[in-house]
């Protein structure tokens, strides 16, 4: 068995009276994949929040290579390179262009020499599958690009985890695969990752881990396989049934 490298334990979260998390456990190890579907309003997307500390928990902890994070001064410029994050919104800065995007927060925090991390941001950028694409302003990119873009940013950080906050869900239908297909190669190469998403074929082939998410709580969580083919949960059941 691979390595824990952060585990959440009774994590609660609420905004005033309305409790977004209830009491949610997660552990992910090193390669994995799991995947988080559910109905909108749920509490996916704060939960993803919550694990790299964009959002603060009202209770419960969450524990990075075995230290907890989310109590103490705990080192946060460190946490969000090593626990990086892609966004529905993709997030770049229009006024610079693509390899500048890439290249700036590791020439802010000065993780190597300027000359390593533009040859990094360029081999990142042919990973992508556009690596002609570096001078380009985000703007002249669709949106499938901009978002391969926002992915070889993240990982231009070297980060230890990849979240994934419905990375396609912005995109026209015909631009999802693109994404898609980096993500999945990201999987086969061993990124470890955490993806809410509603791309239920990516959640089904190539997750390692399932969880469903209903009004805050962990509904039904396994086998992605085992809980397409045989839900346990009615819930889960009848949202399947819709998406799929």
């Amino acid at each position: 068995m691979k390595d824990l490298i952060l585990s959440v334990k009774n994590l609660s979260k609420s905004y005033g009276d309305l409790e977004v998390l209830k009491d949610i456990n997660m552990d992910v190890r090193e390669g994995e994949v799991i995947s988080v579907i559910g109905p909108s309003g749920s509490g996916k997307s704060t939960f993803l929040r919550c694990i790299n500390l964009l959002e603060e928990p009202n209770s419960g902890t969450i524990s990075y290579q075995n230290e907890v994070i989310n109590q103490g001064k705990y080192n946060r410029r460190k946490l969000h390179r090593e626990i990086g994050m892609v966004f529905q919104k993709f997030n770049l800065f229009p006024h610079m262009t693509v390899l500048k995007n890439i290249t700036y927060a590791p020439q802010k925090l000065k993780i190597a020499s300027k000359k390593e991390i533009e040859a990094k941001a360029r081999e990142l950028l042919s990973k992508v599958g556009l690596a002609m694409k570096a001078d380009e302003m985000p703007n002249n990119l669709s949106g499938g690009q901009q978002q391969r873009v926002a992915i070889a940013r993240a990982l231009a950080m070297s980060p230890k985890i990849l979240l994934f906050d419905e990375p396609t869900s912005a995109l026209d239908p015909e631009l999802v695969g693109e994404v898609l297909k980096v993500m999945k190669t990201l999987a086969d190469e061993g990124m470890t990752m955490v993806v809410v998403t509603h791309e239920m074929g990516f959640a089904r082939e190539v997750s390692n881990h399932l969880i469903f998410m209903e009004n805050g709580y962990i509904v039904e969580e396994g086998d992605p396989k085992e809980i397409f083919a045989h839900p346990k949960n009615e819930r889960t059941a009848q949202f399947l049934s819709s998406v799929l």
